[in-house]
């Protein structure tokens, strides 16, 4: 809200959002994208679901990483489309996207029995050993090149109807039978979310007044351990010191209690630090509430990353008006090669609250979340 609206204004608007949000009954959903390389049944095909077209992506672009999110929205649920990585090197990723997986569509090449045997063999096994969801989809994609199909309908339809497991054949790249697979998406979300909110399973943001929730962006180079290694302190209070740079991105969910009795849920998204991450990046700031840029005490061209290119290139022109700016390792205070004066004076030229924090003592982290809870509340 900005300083031209008076109080009253303000409490009529927040009404009004608390009236939305429970029109909405808005409840996260989570949607885990696993199988090969290449199939086309991940990173096209949710490319294909939220742009509404096909792109060919190159079994060596390096954008393909552990975990892509992106978000929609329909009247009542948030969904999170998770794409993971085929590569057998990068397979073992973190078991949360298993274990946190409201829907998971399994996906194989039928020119390719390999992907198909790896669905039987690997992923699936990994689905029952870290999964109970019973909404399950398996997807045959590109059934366009009929003469190079090696994987018959037959046999997939066999292991799906053993398995209870939902089965399309379908073609990412022409627009086959993805319409039809959609629509029984969307029927089976709907279900299992009425299901899951009848029975009162945690997740949903019906409106609450006592609840508000809210979406924190970290940015920053790689390595100055205010982003991943934050990430990894709020989620385990613990420090990680081989924590390797993020080429993807990831959230966690922190619930904060105020002193006035109210609680506030904020989601927190680490992002990667490489420029070739532009347009990942770009998805990550749409419509969020706050954004952290970090930078590392003792490396000073961080902190001028922030001035030069983090901050114009991303949030300068984003809209986002609560901005905080995060000096880590403060536990190797001596090193420091950055002025007091010079990153103070920069934030209130900017109007950014800062905080200066340790991912290894702990020190400063609580204290931000805090500030950070009180502020998204407040505004």
């Amino acid at each position: 809200m900005g300083n031209n609206f008076n109080q009253k204004e303000k409490n009529e608007f927040k009404e009004n959002k608390i009236k939305e949000n429970i029109e909405k009954e808005i409840y996260k959903y989570n949607i885990l994208f696993i199988g090969e390389s290449g199939t086309g049944t991940k990173t096209s095909l949710i490319k294909r679901i939220i742009e509404g077209r096909f792109i060919n992506i190159k079994n060596n672009q390096k954008e393909k990483s552990e975990n892509i999110v992106f978000e929609t929205y329909n009247k009542k649920i948030m969904l999170y489309l998770i794409d993971t990585d085929g590569e057998e090197s990068r397979r073992e990723f973190n078991q949360k996207y298993f274990k946190n997986a409201d829907c998971i569509i399994m996906g194989y090449d039928v020119t390719n029995i390999k992907s198909f045997n790896e669905i039987v063999d690997y992923w699936y096994k990994k689905v029952q050993e870290f999964n109970k969801t019973n909404l399950i989809y398996l997807l045959g994609n590109k059934i366009d090149l009929k003469s190079d199909i090696k994987v018959k309908e037959k046999e997939a339809q066999k292991f799906t109807d053993e398995n209870n497991i939902k089965f399309y054949s379908v073609s990412v790249k022409k627009n086959i039978n993805i319409q039809k697979f959609l629509n029984d998406l969307k029927s089976s979300i709907e279900n299992d979310t009425n299901n899951k909110i009848n029975n009162g399973i945690k997740g949903t943001f019906n409106g609450n007044p006592s609840k508000e929730c809210y979406k924190v962006v970290l940015l920053g180079d790689c390595g100055v351990g205010s982003k991943s290694s934050l990430v990894n302190r709020l989620k385990g209070n613990k420090f990680e010191p081989n924590i390797s740079s993020t080429c993807s991105g990831s959230y966690i969910t922190r619930e904060v209690s105020l002193n006035n009795g109210k609680n506030v849920i904020i989601d927190i998204w680490d992002t990667p630090g490489q420029e070739k991450y532009e347009p990942i990046l770009k998805l990550y700031l749409k419509d969020s509430d706050c954004v952290a840029l970090g930078f590392d005490i003792t490396r000073k061209t961080t902190f001028d990353n922030i001035k030069n290119y983090w901050y114009p290139k991303y949030v300068e022109n984003s809209g986002i008006n609560l901005i905080y700016l995060l000096g880590n390792k403060i536990d190797l205070f001596e090193q420091m090669e950055i002025s007091e004066n010079e990153v103070k004076k920069y934030c209130e030229d900017n109007n950014f609250r800062y905080f200066e924090t340790s991912c290894l003592i702990p020190s400063g982290i609580e204290e931000f979340l805090q500030d950070l809870a009180y502020e998204l509340f407040k505004r």
